[in-house]
């Protein structure tokens, strides 16, 4: 799911890896007890290789790990006490393969979330994404992908049109910085750079992308950052929509949740 070259399969959602994480937690399982508590449906054939995926990605990203025939949890506590603990905790994580193809289609997409807004069918987006250099990419594995990149905070979803918006995930990384903080525009894409890698190669000293630009504009209007605009300073440029507060902006402050 989150290596090189790996497709991305729907069954292994953050909701399922989550939940196999919790049930690891509880005692030492194997991989047939798993499968026995997993499951809702013994005849599934699907449901059976969803949990056996899921357990599959929980591994992948070193969540629990295997002694023997026997599943151990490698995470502290606290990473999957709840779905927002689980989303903080894994998308550093994540996000440090920077060759998986998880990252690189979650990368075009920030990149070029102004046009994929058009967008309303998912092979259609599969088909646009493989014609941009993410090789082999198929509508199983958009649908696979768009389940995580939902829950880690890259964009909503309606119907199928996925709408750039990168509060949460950009919020979950700004709670590393002390409140208070005041950054000059060009010093806040250093930090975006060095902390959200996957919006690194769209964000330049001369602007932000869509998804970015929409999540710092929530972020402003819910009071967790400040935008300040001040003429005649060097400014960065949010992707300009009409009827906004702010298409660019000279400062920001981390004011907290």
């Amino acid at each position: 799911m989150f290596k090189e070259n790996d497709n991305m399969r729907p069954g292994p959602t953050p909701e399922r890896v989550l939940a196999i994480c919790r049930l690891v937690n509880q005692g030492n399982y194997s991989s047939q007890d798993l499968f026995k508590l997993s499951e809702l449906d013994p005849d599934s054939k699907f449901e059976e290789e969803a949990i056996r995926r899921s357990v599959e990605a929980a591994e992948e990203l070193k969540l629990i790990m295997k002694s023997g025939d026997k599943y151990l949890i490698n995470i502290p506590d606290a990473s999957f006490k709840s779905a927002t603990a689980f989303r903080k905790a894994i998308s550093p994580i994540i996000f440090a393969n920077k060759k998986s193809t998880f990252f690189r289609l979650t990368e075009w997409y920030i990149a070029n979330s102004d046009m994929t807004q058009e967008i309303n069918r998912f092979d259609d987006f599969a088909a646009m994404s493989a014609k941009n250099g993410i090789e082999s990419i198929s509508e199983n594995d958009v649908l696979g992908w768009r389940f995580w990149m939902r829950f880690l905070g890259h964009a909503y979803q309606y119907n199928k049109t996925l709408i750039p918006n990168m509060k949460v995930r950009l919020g979950d990384a700004l709670e590393a910085v002390e409140p208070g903080t005041k950054m000059t525009a060009v010093q806040f894409v250093t930090w975006l750079k060095e902390n959200v890698p996957e919006a690194a190669a769209s964000c330049t000293n001369q602007g932000l992308s869509l998804a970015v630009s929409n999540g710092l504009r929530t972020l402003h209007e819910e009071g967790t950052v400040e935008l300040i605009s001040t003429m005649d300073a060097a400014k960065v440029g949010l992707f300009k929509l009409v009827g906004v507060s702010f298409n660019d902006f000279s400062e920001i402050i981390i004011k907290g949740a």
